[in-house]
């Protein structure tokens, strides 16, 4: 007879259930040992996953007391590769002072680390004096690429050469090497832009002398590549055995050999007579300005329609009929949803202002435009990033003002921010006392000075620059100086004695109008002397037609290094999903009267 099988007591189950649990651990190994834990936090740094690294480090300096100060500097660290920078700053700040000796290295590395990413790059370097360069390898990289960007951000683009070309010692990945490379041309042409002291000391190393050489080079290669041939030819002649000339070299001269693929016939469709007639001819001349550019033998055929003197759909379809291989133009919005559905896509289009979102347009209808909500937008995007989320805007009871008042909320609501008020004015009033008192919540006890609302955090303001002339003094009577203004490029005209009432305004601008560096001031300088009052006038749509001309050969490139993003005297340009030309603009902000590029 078979035994019976009896059901196990609750005490045996409790054991069985230990020992299934005791055997599962025994495969499955984890870190719990610190050499283990230690080793994991590395994996994970390796993964990229900073953030779980450097709670790992913060749980190890609490594990293991005598090594403390050691685990909350890698766990800084990881802090600030995973962007967490509050969080980085707490960990630092429970290293202890006795680390400033034994740790001097490691503790000034991470201090600087976070001083540059708060974008305080003279505290970065003056962490970095405090010790002599590093013997470590990793350690020797990291303290001249912290040295070298934060030279380059406070306006030293020598210092911040030679550091990232003697970082090149201490990189052995091809990748990295690279990578240093490209963050020295970068750096270089963008201290040219700006107008950095760029002279070197003599007796400097000869590849410091190239990079910097290369700077001036760089920025003519990017705004204008028609005539930057010469100029590179002319370095390499000078540098042959650069590292520049294997790397960094390539995509430039690809973008010079680009520039010069026109195709043998443009038709430019502008308005040249009739209620448009000034704004065709700024944007007419601005685009022949750059035809001339070109190298003669390789400039294309090009004829010009006047679309206000006869219809916009004739000249279209006459320009295509006479051999146009590319059209620019019209201007209009109503010129160009004309011009919309005749585009086959067999000839490529380059529009000169947007169609309505709804639109649709064929693959090879290519839309550009100046657009003032654009810039709203980005006013948006700059408020916040700046840390104010909430504030106000004065803005003028026009259409105009209504449509850039709302792309302006639109986008600061999407990235959590608010418009906590909003007030109209009338475009001809001069003054706005009680705008401003009704949107700051001015109040005035007597015999004390007055007082404004504390959670407007800043003040956006739409308008021309005689508009902006008269609110920003009047905020200041106000006692509202103290809020920060922000604007769009239509509240700045070049003019140093009119603008010192605009001082500390901030707002994004093309080039064109706030750039100092030397190609696109061969460019503008002689229209502003020839044409002072037109060119004030009419600045930016000269401006705009000029780019227009550059936009072709990329628009009919197929090689995304090249047609991706354009350096315009109207800003970088890029073509998005919907074959539209979107703007990244540079920010200023008045200083003495004119414009500082922040």
């Amino acid at each position: 007879m078979a035994p019976i099988c009896r059901r196990p007591r609750p005490a045996h189950c409790a054991l069985l259930m230990m020992a299934l649990i005791a055997a599962a651990c025994s495969l499955v190994k984890t870190p719990e040992t610190p050499a283990d834990r230690q080793a994991h936090a590395a994996k994970m740094v390796r993964d990229g996953k900073h953030a779980e690294a450097a709670r790992e480090y913060a749980d190890l300096a609490l594990q293991i007391p005598a090594e403390s100060d050691n685990y909350q500097l890698l766990s800084a660290e990881q802090w600030v590769a995973a962007g967490n920078i509050a969080s980085a700053k707490q960990a630092l700040a429970q290293v202890s002072p006795e680390a400033r000796t034994k740790l001097a290295t490691a503790r000034a590395l991470v201090a600087a680390e976070i001083a540059y990413a708060e974008n305080e790059p003279t505290r970065a370097i003056r962490e970095l004096d405090q010790v002599a360069v590093p013997t470590l390898p990793e350690q020797a990289q990291n303290y001249y690429w912290i040295r070298g960007r934060s030279a380059f951000l406070t306006g030293h683009p020598v210092e911040g050469t030679r550091a990232l070309v003697e970082r090149e010692r201490y990189l052995t990945d091809p990748a990295a090497l690279k990578a240093n490379r490209d963050e020295l041309f970068t750096r270089v042409r963008t201290a040219a832009e700006r107008g950095a002291p760029m002279k070197p000391l003599p007796k400097t190393d000869p590849i410091v002398v190239g990079w910097l050489a290369l700077g001036p080079v760089a920025v003519e290669v990017e705004r204008n590549p028609a005539r930057a041939a010469p100029a590179l030819e002319n370095w390499k002649r000078m540098f042959p055995d650069h590292p520049a000339n294997a790397s960094v070299l390539a995509v430039a001269q690809t973008q010079i050999d680009v520039a010069s693929e026109y195709p043998n016939q443009i038709a430019l469709l502008l308005p040249l007579s009739g209620r448009s007639e000034a704004f065709g001819v700024a944007v007419r001349d601005g685009f022949i300005a750059a035809y001339l550019q070109q190298n003669a033998a390789t400039r294309p055929r090009l004829k010009i329609y006047d679309v206000a003197a006869e219809d916009v759909a004739s000249a279209f379809n006459r320009a295509v009929t006479d051999g146009a291989g590319f059209v620019v133009g019209p201007l209009t919005k109503e010129h160009v949803a004309a011009v919309a559905p005749l585009s086959t896509g067999r000839t490529p289009v380059l529009a000169l202002n947007f169609l309505g979102d709804t639109a649709g347009a064929e693959k090879n209808f290519y839309q550009f435009a100046l657009l003032p909500e654009d810039e709203a937008r980005m006013a948006a995007r700059r408020v916040v990033a700046d840390g104010r989320l909430a504030g106000v805007s004065i803005v003028p009871a026009t259409e105009l003002g209504t449509r850039v008042s709302a792309a302006f909320a639109e986008e600061l609501k999407s990235l959590g921010g608010s418009v906590l008020d909003s007030q109209r004015y009338e475009p001809s009033q001069p003054d706005f006392s009680d705008i401003i008192k009704q949107v700051l919540q001015i109040r005035s006890v007597k015999g004390e000075p007055s007082t404004h609302r504390s959670d407007a955090t800043f003040v956006f303001i739409v308008g021309n620059a005689g508009a902006a002339r008269l609110i920003m003094p009047q905020l200041k009577f106000h006692f509202a100086g103290d809020v920060p203004v922000y604007s769009t490029s239509d509240s700045f005209e070049p003019d140093p004695s009119a603008n010192a009432d605009l001082e500390g305004m901030l707002f994004p601008d093309m080039p064109w109008m706030i750039s100092r560096d030397p190609v696109t001031a061969q460019i503008r300088d002689p229209l502003r002397a020839a044409w002072p009052a037109r060119a004030a006038r009419r600045d930016r749509l000269y401006a705009f037609g000029f780019d227009a001309y550059r936009l072709v050969p990329g628009l009919r490139s197929s090689n995304p290094a090249v047609s991706s993003e354009i350096a315009g005297v109207t800003g970088k340009l890029h073509l998005d999903s919907q074959n539209k030309i979107r703007r990244d603009l540079e920010w200023a902000q008045i200083k003495g009267g004119v414009p500082n590029v922040l």
